[in-house]
Formats: C-alpha cells, sequence, structure tokens
C-alpha cells in the first residue's frame, strides 16, 4: 500500500475528460473559420468586381451609352440620376450616374465635366461592396 508509483484509473479518466474539452473546444472553430473565409473570399471577389466596373465605367465617357452587359432602368430619382444595372459573376450591379456636373475637370477643356458616379454590388439584394468616383465626360 505504500508503494505509490503509476497513476490510478482516476487520474486517467480525468486527463481524458480534460483532453476531450480542449480538443472539442478547438475543433469547433475549423467550421467558423471556414464560413470566415468564404464570406472574405466573396467580400474580396466584390471589391474587386466594383473597382473593375469603375474603371470600365470611367473609360467608357459616355453618360447615356452603358458598356456592355448594363441595361439601363428607371431609379427612384429619374431627374437626377442615370441608373443602370448587370448580373456579374453571381452578382447584381447597380450604377447611378449624377446627371449634373458636380465640378470642372481641372487642366482640361471647359467642355469637360467630371460627373460622380456610384457603383453598388449586390447579393441577394444586399450590398456587398461599394464604390465611388468621378468619370469624366465631354459634354
Amino acid at each position: 500500500m505504500n508503494n505509490e508509483k503509476g497513476i490510478t484509473l482516476l487520474e486517467v479518466l480525468l486527463s481524458m475528460v480534460l483532453l476531450s474539452i480542449v480538443l472539442l473546444t478547438i475543433v469547433n472553430f475549423f467550421p467558423q473559420m471556414g464560413r470566415m473565409n468564404v464570406y472574405n473570399g466573396e467580400k474580396m471577389k466584390a471589391v474587386n468586381i466594383a473597382r473593375t466596373e469603375l474603371a470600365e465605367w470611367k473609360d467608357n465617357g459616355s453618360l447615356v451609352i452603358p458598356p456592355p452587359p448594363y441595361k439601363k432602368e428607371t431609379g427612384p430619382e429619374p431627374d437626377t440620376y442615370f441608373y443602370y444595372t448587370a448580373a456579374i459573376d453571381g452578382f447584381n450591379l447597380h450604377v447611378m450616374i449624377n446627371k449634373q456636373s458636380d465640378l470642372d475637370a481641372v487642366g482640361s477643356p471647359s467642355s469637360t465635366k467630371a460627373h460622380s458616379i456610384q457603383v453598388q454590388v449586390l447579393e441577394d439584394q444586399k450590398v456587398v461592396s461599394e464604390t465611388y468616383g468621378y468619370m469624366m465626360v465631354n459634354e
């Protein structure tokens, strides 16, 4: 009875329970990290689409002739903005261009005006990404 070498069954069971609790806690983080990675990937894709489309609209330089695949729509303020929509890579895009020039383009002929443009990328009717800029238009 005085020989206390080794471990008891109770100690083994207690260590297994503690180890199981720690491992289950760590394992529960993996699905959460996977969902977060998917969400961040979709968000990054939407941000890149918004930037690319803003650049394409700036290069287009026309308020009334949209680049493909956009369609002209009637928005809530038709006297103030031009509205365009498109579907790209599973996202819905909404583009609003101010009909009135916000400012004259600096260092260019007086006929060139800067119009504000807003590009929204939506998924399931929720805005995933949004970007703003100005497009130069010869008027």
